[in-house]
């Protein structure tokens, strides 16, 4: 009799343990809300940035991308093309201002590969945006990228709307401190020492890298204001992701500075949905040459750690 109730509890076990295992394992699948109008941008002067692009882009062009992803990738949805095409169109934003911007989606990578394939039109998008090649550079190492993605949040959430599928494709925001080296840049160097070393090296607009130089320093200096060695940000009562993450964007920028080991604990209190147990949307992104595999299976969403093995550069600059 007590050989069965071992048994049994033994038994029981396993299969809690498989069932948490693979709930833990399933990925969900991208929501079908609206995609925000203009890019979700958030800066006026950047507007000019979402015409261009989408006159460099074609409908001809994105039907015959998103017909080869969806026959490639038989289990997504077509909104779910759609929200990846949303944000891959941010990253080439992003693109237009910095020197390099790694990629942390897979989701939005595998579109990115299939874009390539049109080689011609892929070219002559290119040449229209960015009057050169934006080059697509695997990285080998296949380890996270910490500091560069705390860059990529900041500057993410400096130019767009945070949506809840931004954050199911790109993984969570604000999950590392911003790099000492960073920061003390943007505290020491001028603008235009900035706009050399951060900033694609042409005038195209410049309003916007400026924009992004100004704030960031606003928010350094204010940091250095506020220190007074007791100094927390309180968790975010609007109900308004744009006000939300503004706000955090701030709060990273302080701890960054002032309190790196306790980076994590602090923000978690200022955006306690980023740093909950548990990731609602699993999966990294790792390449190899022009190729690049999932550990999560073919579906929507994106990966939750925050690494890439994935950068960009425009006109021969190296990752």
């Amino acid at each position: 009799m007590v050989e069965l109730i071992i048994g049994l509890i033994f038994i029981g076990i396993f299969v809690l343990l498989g069932s948490t295992l693979f709930s833990a394992g399933k990925k969900k699948s991208l929501t079908n809300d609206p995609i925000p109008e203009k890019l979700g941008v958030q800066v006026e002067e950047g507007i000019e940035i979402v015409k261009k692009l989408d006159q460099s882009l074609s409908d001809f062009y994105i039907d015959n991308v998103k017909n080869r992803v969806l026959q490639s990738h038989t289990k997504w949805k077509e909104h779910e093309f759609d929200w990846g095409m949303f944000e891959l169109k941010r990253y080439f934003y992003m693109n237009s201002l910095l020197k390099s911007v790694p990629m942390f989606s897979h989701h939005v990578d595998e579109i990115w590969h299939e874009m390539l394939m049109f080689t011609r039109d892929y070219e002559q998008f290119s040449k229209s945006f960015y009057n050169d090649k934006l080059h697509h550079t695997p990285n080998m190492d296949r380890t996270p990228i910490p500091g560069e993605r705390a860059f990529f949040d900041w500057v993410y959430i400096s130019l767009f709307e945070v949506t809840t599928n931004s954050r199911a494709i790109w993984g969570r925001f604000l999950q590392n401190p911003i790099k000492r080296e960073i920061l003390d840049d943007f505290r020491l160097l001028s603008e235009d020492e900035l706009l050399s070393k951060y900033f694609r090296k042409n005038d195209e607009w410049i309003e916007v890298k400026r924009y992004l130089i100004r704030k960031m320093k606003n928010e350094i200096h204010e940091a250095e204001q506020q220190n007074t060695g007791s100094k927390k940000f309180a968790p975010h009562t609007s109900t308004s992701s744009t006000n939300l993450y503004s706000y955090a964007a701030m709060a990273a920028v302080f701890y960054s500075i002032y309190d790196e080991d306790e980076f994590h604990e602090h923000m978690s209190e200022v955006v306690p949905e980023e740093y909950e147990k548990g990731a609602p949307f699993s999966g990294g992104s790792s390449c190899t040459g022009f190729a690049c595999g999932s550990d999560a299976g073919d579906s929507g969403g994106g990966g939750d750690s925050g690494g890439s093995s994935c950068s960009s550069c425009g006109g021969g600059c190296s990752s």
